[in-house]
């Protein structure tokens, strides 16, 4: 079988800036879908319907999910806007607020697929995700030697979450919910400087590395911030990748949806 490889954008919110429109015309012009994950509680109109425009003129290529709710930090044991100390109805409320958002913005044009902020969240977290009826939560996997050891126990008890941390259960469904599992595994970000604009990203040969790691498995997920990608040089870098994912045998690449119509039903 060939390997599939996704692209997530997260962080779609208030502003329609040129690198949101630059970094989705770039994966339009090289017919590589991307999968835009939209912060509800903070979208505006002006994005909304850009994303509509283009999602209605490129399908195949456009996919819509939902990120979060408004995207503050909200867990004080660990930085991030679920988990930690938040209780199920919190959160709860949260995701179907902003679950109700997305269909008032797109209608039946988003895939009900989910990502945490920050990446953090517990098991009422999880549960709030499954009652508002999402078919998909993209998590995170790693193929470090050490945590595919401690997502075997995991497996082996039939848990998502262990040791107070996430157990991956990619391109399957997460233990007694209805919450199939599609995890990233890379991107372009070595070190965020701020939330703003500020960055280190990873060198072309590292990226190139760290996606041949990935390539044993049947999907390879990679990670966007378009706001962060804001000159020529950073355009650029996703380009030249772009590129070198195009010419790497038995690449094909997917949407969200995609996988999972694939998938889910094995």
């Amino acid at each position: 079988m060939n390997n599939i490889i996704f692209f997530r954008n997260d962080d779609v919110r208030n502003r329609l800036d040129d690198s949101l429109i630059e970094l989705t015309m770039l994966f339009i012009s090289h017919e590589i879908p991307i999968t835009h994950a939209v912060e509800p509680a903070n979208i505006t109109k002006e994005v909304a319907d850009w994303l509509i425009q283009v999602k209605t003129q490129f399908p195949n290529l456009i996919d819509i999910m939902q990120h979060g709710y408004d995207h503050t930090v909200k867990n004080k044991i660990q930085k991030g806007e679920f988990g930690g100390q938040r209780s199920y109805q919190e959160q709860y409320n949260e995701i179907k607020k902003g679950k109700e958002l997305m269909d008032k913005w797109f209608g039946d044009l988003w895939f009900t697929a989910f990502n945490f902020p920050y990446a953090p969240y517990n098991l009422e977290a999880i549960k709030a995700l499954d009652d508002c009826g999402f078919k998909v939560i993209n998590s995170h996997f790693n193929s470090r030697i050490s945590r595919r050891i401690f997502y075997r126990i995991g497996h082996t008890l039939n848990k998502g979450f262990f040791l107070n941390h996430h157990v991956s259960w990619n391109l399957n469904y997460y233990p007694n919910t209805k919450l199939f599992e599609i995890d990233v595994n890379t991107g372009f970000i070595k070190k965020y400087f701020n939330e703003l604009y500020d960055c280190e990203m990873l060198e072309l040969s590292d990226l190139k590395k760290e996606t041949l790691e990935y390539i044993k498995y049947k999907t390879i997920g990679v990670l966007l911030h378009h706001r962060y990608h804001n000159n020529e040089c950073k355009i650029k870098l996703v380009n030249e990748y772009l590129k070198w994912c195009k010419s790497v045998p038995n690449f094909e690449f997917w949407s969200l949806r995609n996988i999972y119509e694939r998938f889910s039903t094995n």
